[in-house]
């Protein structure tokens, strides 16, 4: 341990030189008398000097520092400008000068000079010391020495240290309790107890009898060196005569400092369970004179149970704050949460749970579980008996119909049998009224957007229809208008008709017939149905038939083709023509051109139970994102209404206890539906 003296009222470079100093114990000082104050009283092995401009009185506190501390190493930190010649004078009696501004690989440069120089005068200082014998055993024999004590003492001194281990969990009480209980025993001019930080590896003084403050304030000892490292290794006391006879050892020399440091002449570890939880101090006797042998051992002896009882201490208060800390988050948290124990005993209940049950916590709390509302206390019940958990679940309870998202853990311990059970629930009302509230804003917005649809739809082919009949009392003996107008007219009206199939199969409850249907000849009849010219007579695995389409008016090139020799379902015959009709027509209205492919098959191999049709393109294009959300009805009709074909053929055919799916693969979209086979 390195002690620093600082003297600087700038308290920007005070922080700055903190910050490198970190390893040390600082005794900061804002003016030259406090300083010399800290010299009186302080063991200090380097002064950092901040030197104003003027700097006034600087040769005079160098020397009185010098006069107090031969042995520190002086440092002056220097302003960059307004030094007077008598000044530069002065600072020459300093050991190192650092002028401002200076970067921190400077000030370590300059720190690490003033250490190598400290090192050199305690290595000079430990060998003129060697050359005088000291006397090791400097404990007496308290049979000459000192009277026996009597035995009300002796009574008196063991009630005091039993009054401070009994002084339950309240360490500061504890600590001075023991000190006093020393001083009865001892008589030590001054006493003091270390503790470690955990979370530093420093000892730091925690009660104290006769220390100066700043020297409690100040003063830290790293686990790692010195006395503490000397106390963990030996495992017994040591006296500063023991470790100035050892100067000539570099962990002597560092013990004898840390010691004369703190004023003290005996130091006597506080381990339990071999780990040094502090040290105590000794320094002189009030009377003069060494320790007698009996009490220095006596004080050993107890040293053991106060630091077993320290450690006991602080582990109860990292519970108690873990516990405080745990119950604070869980009564801010935002859900509900109930514990059960072993004995089926509710044995924690939060806020929200409270509110969220309309019970009081003071009416549960150990009490059996079976007076939470249904069916909390069986989800519990199961957690805890079987071990299982349940993530997210909802649940309604029996008390108000209130919906609830649950989850349940156990608590397992050190054996395989779980320990307790906690649930975790929210309250869905809320969120429940908000998706409501949503999903009706949604369906208006798409009932608009769909009646909106609706009217464009059916505006386009009436617009023509309406003009038409406008010039029918005009132009009705003209034959080619009469021949023109039945296939304008019949063409926007099949549009129509198609349009509304399209809207009441979408609607369809499914209701449709069960008759035996040859899917081979209903897929025929529904291409001649579309324009396709009368089929060839006689049987063909494979046909290419063409023909224009009324309604998109592109050529159409159809290849149809089946395999198999029965093609039975069961189903309505007139739906599943339109199931088909609807997914050619829409790969009609994605081809570009006006030369559309079609390719339709249907197949039954002979092992399999089920009838599969495929209708085809390879000149139809779509974006896969439309493919995503082509059997959406909702997605489907925003865009347009027209193409909800395929997803009236899906509810047509999963009426029937068939599917259908799509797939585009390499320039070529395919829709493939499965029914089931049935037998004449």
């Amino acid at each position: 341990m390195r002690t620093v003296l600082l003297v600087s009222e700038d308290d920007a470079l005070g922080a700055r030189l903190l910050r490198v100093l970190s390893d040390c114990s600082i005794f900061p000082s804002r003016t030259d008398d406090d300083a010399l104050r800290t010299l009186r009283l302080t063991e200090v092995d380097l002064i950092l000097k901040q030197v104003a401009s003027p700097s006034g009185d600087l040769e005079s506190f160098i020397a009185k520092a010098r006069q107090l501390r031969p042995t520190a190493v002086i440092v002056c930190i220097l302003p960059a400008d307004g030094l007077t010649p008598d000044d530069e004078l002065a600072v020459e009696g300093a050991d190192f000068a650092l002028l401002q501004p200076f970067t921190t690989p400077h000030l370590r440069g300059v720190l690490r000079q003033a250490d190598e120089k400290l090192l050199l005068l305690q290595e000079v200082a430990a060998l003129r010391t060697a050359r005088r014998p000291v006397a090791l055993d400097t404990l007496t024999e308290d049979t000459d020495a000192a009277p026996e004590a009597s035995a009300r003492d002796l009574t008196q001194v063991a009630r005091e240290f039993a009054k401070a281990l009994a002084a339950g969990f309240d360490l500061p009480r504890v600590l001075d309790l023991f000190l006093d209980a020393v001083s009865e025993l001892a008589r030590p001019s001054r006493s003091a107890i270390l503790l470690a930080e955990d979370e530093h590896r420093q000892y730091r003084v925690r009660a104290s009898r006769g220390l100066a403050p700043h020297l409690v304030d100040s003063v830290s000892l790293s686990a790692d060196s010195g006395l503490p490292l000397w106390l963990m290794t030996e495992g017994r006391l040591i006296q500063i005569d023991e470790a100035q006879a050892r100067a000539t050892e570099v962990a002597g020399r560092e013990i004898a400092r840390e010691m004369a440091v703190l004023q003290a002449v005996v130091a006597i570890p506080l381990a339990s369970h071999g780990e040094l939880v502090g040290i105590l101090l000794l320094g002189q006797r009030i009377t003069g004179g060494t320790y007698n042998r009996r009490d220095v051992e006596t004080l050993f002896n107890l040293a053991s149970p106060l630091a077993t009882a320290i450690r006991d201490i602080r582990v109860h208060h990292q519970l108690q704050y873990q516990q405080e800390f745990t119950e604070r988050i869980l009564q801010r948290m935002s859900s509900g949460v109930i514990s059960i124990g072993p004995e089926q005993r509710v044995v924690m209940m939060n806020r929200r749970a409270e509110e969220i049950l309309g019970m009081a916590a003071k009416d549960a709390l150990n009490r059996d579980l079976r007076v939470l509302p249904s069916p909390l206390g069986d989800l519990l019940y199961e957690s805890l008996s079987r071990g299982s958990s349940v993530t997210r679940s909802e649940i309604q309870l029996a008390l108000r119909s209130l919906p609830l998202e649950v989850s349940t853990y156990p608590v397992m311990g050190e054996g395989a049998a779980p320990m307790g059970a906690v649930v975790v629930f929210e309250d869905m009302t809320a969120q429940r009224q908000l998706a409501q509230e949503r999903r009706s804003a949604e369906q208006l917005q798409l009932l608009t957007r769909v009646v909106a649809r609706i009217a464009d739809e059916i505006k386009n082919p009436l617009v023509s229809i309406n003009a038409f009949m406008e010039l029918l009392g005009e132009r009705y003996d003209d034959v080619s208008f009469r021949q023109h107008f039945t296939a304008v007219v019949g063409r926007d009206v099949r549009r129509l008709v198609q349009l509304f199939d399209k809207l009441a199969a979408l609607v369809n409850e499914g209701d449709y017939k069960r008759d035996i249907v040859d899917m081979r000849t209903a897929i025929e009849e529904c291409l001649v149905e579309m324009g396709v010219p009368e089929l060839p007579a006689g049987p063909a695995a494979a046909r290419l038939l063409t023909f224009t389409d009324e309604t998109t008016q592109k050529l159409v090139t159809v290849n149809f083709s089946y395999e198999g020799h029965a093609f039975l379902v069961k189903g309505d015959r007139a739906m599943l023509k339109k199931a088909v009709a609807y997914l050619i027509w829409y790969l009609l209205r994605r081809t570009p051109g006006q030369d559309a492919k079609i390719a339709v098959a249907v197949s039954h191999p002979a092992s399999e139970e089920h009838l599969r049709i495929t209708v085809a393109s390879r000149t139809a294009e779509v974006r896969p994102d439309e493919l995503l959300a082509i059997f959406d009805p909702i997605q489907v009709v925003q865009e347009n209404l027209i193409d909800v074909g395929p997803c009236v053929s899906q509810r047509i055919l999963e009426a029937l206890s068939g599917q259908l799916e799509v797939k585009q693969g390499r320039a070529e979209v395919t829709f493939t539906a499965v029914l089931p086979a049935t037998h004449a």
